[in-house]
């Protein structure tokens, strides 16, 4: 009995030990150990762009955060630089607001130029412009795809209201996109995006003088193997700035008013340049 006493007060001092450094808690079968690095899901993303890892692999800026349209507005160019996780391709494209566009069609009639015929389309993007490190019909027939389209396939998913046949809707998009090259909004080349030491790129991105308002998107894609590994998005406010600003302003919310003002403008400038020219 005395010999069984030590062995007791030790197993009671190791019991008392085990209690105080607290329950040992199990995992649940199948998770991982450690803390939980990748965060929830987000559900909303579209499939071909992944969910944002920890460390992004690809950041990028621009060098402006809005275009301002003043009187002497005669276009510009935005810088948009980054860095990417080698290897890879990068891949610029800028939307600009979408609105209904409506094509006329003009034919010479007893030598008068007379509209014979209009086609409308939806979500006609006001401008669009792709730049790419590398040739984008090399890109994209390995496999790219889906959200990087050229001009030509997003063309082909604006839907044309009413009814016509094939051939016709073709034709009248075939214009839209000849009006939007004139005017520098459609640009028929793709733009040259410059990497440099594998990581770091930049891109010019040309904006025409007869820019529309609105919020355009200027997103880059980061391509492995043909595959968007990594996209981010930037909003790029286009707006009448300063007196145009006002002017616009003045036209839209105050329509008559406007159109009085310039009518005695008209007459003013009219008279003033008799007046001139009876003194010269």
């Amino acid at each position: 009995m005395r010999r069984l006493l030590p062995a007791l007060a030790a197993g009671l001092v190791w019991a008392a030990g085990a209690q105080a450094q607290g329950p040992r808690i199990e995992p649940p079968s199948g998770a991982l150990p450690g803390p939980s690095l990748g965060g929830s899901i987000d559900s909303s993303a579209p499939p071909s762009v992944p969910v944002e890892s920890v460390t992004p692999d690809l950041v990028v800026d621009l060098s402006r955060a809005r275009v301002s349209i003043t009187s002497a507005f005669q276009g510009e160019s935005i810088l948009m630089f980054g860095m990417f996780d080698p290897p890879g391709e990068v891949v610029v494209v800028v939307v600009g607001p979408e609105a209904r566009e409506t094509v006329l069609r003009k034919q010479r009639v007893l030598g008068l130029w007379l509209n014979t015929g209009r086609q409308s389309f939806e979500n006609v993007p006001a401008y669009y412009a792709i730049a790419a490190s590398q040739p984008l019909q090399r890109l994209l027939a390995r496999g790219a795809g889906g959200e990087i389209l050229s001009l030509e396939d997003r063309m082909s998913t604006i839907k044309p209201v009413g009814t016509r046949s094939a051939a016709e809707v073709a034709k009248f998009r075939g214009g839209l996109v000849e009006v939007k090259r004139q005017e520098g909004l459609y640009p028929a080349a793709i733009g040259q995006v410059t990497v440099q030491a594998s990581r770091l790129f930049r891109v010019d991105l040309p904006f025409p003088s007869r820019l529309p308002e609105g919020v355009y998107e200027v997103k880059a894609y980061l391509l492995r193997d043909g595959k968007i590994v990594a996209a981010v998005s930037r909003p790029l406010p286009v707006g009448k700035v300063g007196f145009s600003a006002q002017l616009a302003g003045w036209a839209s919310h105050d329509g008559a008013l406007y159109g009085v003002g310039a009518i005695v403008m008209a007459l003013f400038a009219g008279w003033l340049g008799g007046a001139i020219m009876r003194r010269l």
